[in-house]
């Protein structure tokens, strides 16, 4: 994985797993399991994310999916919005790499100062003032979306769209992933729009065999060019 600001790891290109406790336990599978196949078949991230457990839950589920990936193959270990999780886990021996924020979440400079120079931060933002104002001396990659509206985001309101999706990743200095609704039809689209990752939830947490899933949507984005490229996205791998 090649360096990004101040020698911290950049993020790896392709599809992102986002590794939903729900989503999991409504198809009756293991986090850590299905983080594990995703990474044998070729997936370089994967994120730990559980809105609605315990504290003291996540930890263990945080630790259980580091240990099951850093077994797998190489990949990078994120902690959805919780920086004490991230830290706790890392306490236990877990060799988790960062945390991904919302815009409700710890600020990025908060996050960083607690997390140390080595940690990969990215941060959720969907509007234009939003990408705007990241700072890429701080910042690892943008998080963009939701393209679609998902049962996984209730939050969010309005879909960004691929329009949106776009804009973002000319805007924006720092790598771009598209969130939100997506699958393996979209992979063209996405990369089209110039992203450099597609975070999937159900697309393998749900599939009926994930590895595989997994391993085509490694094989689609290897197969597509790219698109649109930021203000200083060049050299970036």
């Amino acid at each position: 994985m090649t360096g990004g600001a101040g020698g911290r790891a950049s993020l790896p290109p392709g599809p992102y797993l986002v590794v939903d406790a729900a989503v999991c336990a409504a198809v009756g599978r293991r986090p850590a399991d299905l983080a594990a196949a995703a990474v044998r078949s070729g997936v370089r991230t994967v994120q730990v994310r559980a809105k609605h457990v315990g504290v003291r839950e996540l930890v263990d589920l945080t630790v259980a999916v580091t240990d099951a990936v850093r077994l797998a193959g190489p990949a990078l270990v994120l902690v959805d919005d919780r920086v004490d999780v991230a830290l706790a886990a890392r306490a236990r021996g877990a060799g988790v790499d960062g945390v991904h924020l919302g815009q409700s979440d710890l600020e990025a400079g908060d996050a960083r100062a607690l997390l140390g120079p080595g940690a990969l931060i990215g941060v959720s933002a969907a509007r234009p003032q939003d990408v705007r104002a990241v700072d890429p001396a701080v910042v690892d990659y943008i998080g963009t979306g939701p393209v679609r509206l998902t049962r996984t985001k209730p939050e969010a309101a309005v879909a960004a769209g691929f329009d949106g999706l776009g804009e973002a990743a000319r805007t924006s200095v720092l790598p771009v992933v598209a969130i939100g609704g997506l699958g393996l039809d979209d992979v063209p689209a996405v990369r089209r729009a110039g992203a450099r990752g597609l975070a999937v939830v159900s697309a393998i947490c749900a599939a009926a065999d994930p590895a595989r899933a997994a391993r085509m949507l490694v094989e689609a984005w290897q197969q597509q060019p790219s698109g649109m490229s930021g203000p200083s996205r060049a050299g970036v791998a």
